[in-house]
């Protein structure tokens, strides 16, 4: 009866483990081609506007602060450098708050059960896994058709339903390709501590942190007007609210008079402090600073008719190498001849 009640665990274990068939193309992501901001600058390199799907600049990792970097890793995961891609010590802790939440919800209401995953039981390479290369099955998986239709998916979804059955395969996929993502980047980069680099680069750039802003850089441009590069240990909870944002922006960007952010905020300063980051001094020092964003002007188009001839241009003589797409996307900038000084709005 004990083999029979872990034959189950045995075939995930091996199918998280073990089984590299239908694996994504890794080159893209090696490659992080990934939108970015496109800008027309005048004659002399002075910024007309700046265009974007997504408002992103891509970082590498030396240039994500290091007091960011530790407010990212108190945020959202303390043992990402150790770890090799699951945080399975953390496993017992998601499924009893897990089982507790579905559980609770299922009994307290009158909806069909569903699987609810705490907030944070996710590996920051997990959080980019299932954002870069899962997307697309994240935002199927409340529909009523099974993402395959194995035996033992559709048994269990008989007794789940679709949507929660679809949220266990999506999570097992998620676990399978961050264990697969961390090696493979091991194996392209030569070392575990550079995969890891490069890793936390790429989430650090391609998380969403609301108001259409991707990444910390165009956040921290958006929300404080404060480039990444000025950061001192000093700005720890500048860095804090950052890194907060990510587990639900609609509700944790900041803003000035917000209580959300500035709890947010604190609890990430504790946790710098108790991982060792900073003193708790620094920590209660910085819980002590009001939230203060900068004021958002609306925004100024410089010689409109200039950015309009561009964009008619580039419709007009673009080519399958470039056109108005890959300026919104940020593939291509544009220079003009135009001085900025001398334009009107």
């Amino acid at each position: 009866m004990t083999l029979i009640a872990l034959l189950p665990v045995a075939v995930v274990l091996s199918y998280v483990h073990a089984d590299r068939h239908d694996l994504p193309d890794i080159d893209p992501f090696i490659h992080f081609e990934v939108p970015t901001t496109g800008v027309v600058l005048d004659s002399r390199g002075e910024v007309l506007v700046e265009l974007a799907r997504e408002h992103r600049h891509v970082l590498t990792y030396e240039a994500i602060p290091e007091i960011l970097r530790q407010a990212i890793l108190a945020a959202e995961d303390r043992t990402f450098f150790s770890h090799r891609g699951v945080a399975w010590g953390a496993f017992p802790r998601v499924v009893r708050a897990s089982t507790m939440r579905s559980v609770g919800a299922w009994w307290s209401g009158d909806e069909p059960f569903r699987l609810r995953f705490p907030q944070g039981g996710s590996t920051i390479t997990q959080q980019l896994v299932r954002g870069y290369f899962l997307q697309d099955r994240t935002g199927q998986e409340d529909g009523h058709e099974l993402f395959h239709g194995g035996a033992g998916a559709w048994i269990v979804s008989r007794v789940l339903g679709v949507p929660t059955t679809n949220k266990l395969l999506r999570k097992l996929e998620e676990v399978r390709l961050a264990l697969w993502l961390e090696a493979e980047m091991a194996r392209r980069y030569g070392s575990r501590e550079l995969a890891k680099q490069e890793i936390l680069s790429r989430y650090a750039s391609f998380i969403y942190l609301g108001n259409g802003r991707y990444g910390y850089y165009a956040a921290s441009e958006y929300y404080f007007e404060r480039s990444l590069s000025t950061y001192t240990a000093g700005d720890a909870g500048n860095a804090a609210l950052l890194a907060g944002i990510g587990k639900s922006p609609r509700v944790y960007a900041p803003a000035s008079g917000a209580p959300e952010p500035q709890r947010r905020r604190d609890e990430i300063l504790v946790l710098m402090a108790e991982n060792g980051y900073i003193t708790r001094d620094r920590a209660e020092r910085a819980r002590t600073e009001s939230v203060l964003v900068a004021s958002r002007d609306p925004i100024e188009v410089r010689a409109p008719a200039v950015i309009e001839g561009v964009l008619t241009e580039l419709r007009r003589h673009g080519s399958d190498e470039f056109g108005v797409e890959d300026l919104f996307l940020g593939r291509i900038g544009v220079r003009t001849t135009v001085d900025k000084r001398i334009q009107s709005t």
